[in-house]
């Protein structure tokens, strides 16, 4: 809730600073942390944050079938209207009429099929009719078409192998790539079917640290960066202005319950009892988080409150003496983290604290240290998943998916919350924290509207003249 707030503070002073009408025009200035190295949407990545960051920019340049709007339902976007057989097994989508790609050809249902059959597998049967694109699966899908709102679902024609054309509101004018960074230049589609886009160009920076960015928006280099959960506050301090989705990253611990000190569950249970989770969204990530004992934050689910998230230390105490693992007090268990996120290394490290206040030594190590050796064997591992859709059972799935789990069918609501209390009854999956996604904007920034759970709506901004002061929508 303090985070819509938030957000519909930072619209309205946007509003109140706006001309009378949007100007077209300017460029306009991104940076990110995560490296994109290409936009085929067939080569997706499997890492949670680099999908995400991934979809982002693909998003600018390529369509879907269909969209999700601000309420995460599904509307028409290449697609103007589908239907489906009894079973949920078949699905026609009608395309829109007279849409072109930045090369200039036209959208077409042989096209549109061929790029769905290459991104959704040979499990799945696409083909085309004179208006429309038939999706055949072999089971009942009834919520394909969110499916197809998320993800890598972008409609894409291919000139040749080495280069893409896309129908969305910007084309690529040029694309730089190295091993550790990348920038890229979009330039308006001019003759976009949605309508061109406010600014004339983006100027895309990847692979660019927080500390950089955080300088570049301070002293007017950027426009738009990220900021992490630890550094929003600083940064509204300073007078920049900020913005942030709902909580739409899970912090969570996954146990290799092959590692013999990890098979016990009575271990696997104190160390949950253990973690103080409140010092971690309040301290290190400055309240920019929520506790959580479950994997999906409440505002989507609804019933992540029935999910305990309290620190215990005397149960705890209590499970590690009745625990048959007892070598754990001499020798460290081994907790893995993502080494290039510095957020994660310092829960990484606050967990370690809380299990060695209870007896239990923890030796972090980062995946890649210096980036030719390999880490210690883990015992557990500290992960940072990104909520795909504001859609229960699609979100739960790809998390479930991402963290090793195999669930049941989830048609039910009784079904998608077992599924989501099996993990975690049996401790293989410790959640603590939900995370919201946050953003500095300069000053010219105007209409920055994008869904609650997050993302890019770029076509939509506009650069207004300078201001004096930023503001925080904090």
């Amino acid at each position: 809730m303090l985070a819509a707030i938030a957000m519909t503070a930072l619209s309205l002073a946007h509003v109140a600073k706006a001309s009378s009408r949007p100007q077209t025009g300017g460029t306009l200035r991104v940076q990110m942390t995560e490296r994109v190295a290409t936009i085929d949407p067939r080569q997706w990545p499997a890492d949670s944050m680099n999908a995400v960051a991934a979809q982002r920019v693909e998003s600018l340049i390529f369509d879907r079938l269909v969209r999700l709007d601000e309420h995460g339902n599904v509307q028409p976007s290449l697609a103007i209207s589908w239907q489906h057989d009894a079973q949920a097994k078949t699905w026609q989508f009608r395309l829109r009429d007279g849409v072109k790609f930045t090369d200039g050809s036209s959208l077409t249902p042989t096209v549109a099929a061929l790029a769905l059959q290459q991104l959704l597998g040979l499990t799945v049967e696409v083909s085309a009719t004179p208006d429309s694109v038939v999706i055949l699966t072999e089971h009942s899908l009834p919520d394909l078409p969110m499916k197809l709102a998320t993800g890598r679902y972008f409609i894409f024609h291919s000139a040749d192998h080495n280069s893409l054309t896309g129908t969305g509101p910007f084309r690529v004018e040029d694309w730089f790539a190295t091993s550790a960074s990348s920038k890229a230049t979009l330039a308006a589609n001019l003759s976009c079917w949605a309508g061109r886009p406010f600014v004339d160009k983006i100027e895309l920076a990847m692979g660019v640290d927080f500390q950089q960015q955080a300088n570049a928006i301070s002293f007017g280099q950027a426009d738009i960066v990220e900021l992490p959960a630890s550094q929003v506050r600083r940064a509204a301090q300073r007078g920049v202005l900020t913005a942030s989705s709902d909580p739409v990253e899970l912090f969570a611990l996954v146990f290799d319950t092959s590692r013999p000190q990890m098979q016990d569950a009575r271990l696997r249970q104190a160390i949950s009892l253990g973690i103080d989770r409140a010092s971690i969204a309040d301290v290190i990530l400055q309240r920019q988080a929520i506790v959580s004992g479950s994997l999906l934050p409440n505002w989507i689910s609804g019933y992540a409150h029935l999910f305990s998230a309290a620190a215990d230390l005397p149960r705890a105490r209590d499970l590690l003496a009745a625990s048959a693992q007892a070598h754990f007090r001499s020798m460290p268990l081994v907790l893995i983290y993502d080494s290039s996120d510095a957020e994660a290394r310092a829960v990484a490290d606050r967990v370690a604290v809380n299990l060695r206040e209870l007896g239990i030594m923890v030796q972090v190590s980062g995946k890649n240290v210096d980036g030719k050796t390999n880490p210690p064997a883990a015992d557990f591992s500290l992960v940072r998943e990104h909520i795909a859709a504001p859609d229960t059972a699609m979100s739960l799935s790809e998390i479930l998916h991402s963290l090793g789990e195999s669930p049941a069918g989830m048609e039910t609501p009784e079904q998608i919350y077992a599924a989501e209390r099996s993990p975690i009854d049996s401790f293989h999956v410790i959640p603590l924290v939900h995370v919201s996604e946050s953003y500095g904007l300069s000053p010219q920034v105007r209409d920055w509207m994008p869904p609650r759970w997050g993302g890019w709506r770029l076509e939509e901004v506009w650069l207004g003249p300078s201001t004096t002061n930023g503001g925080s929508a904090q």
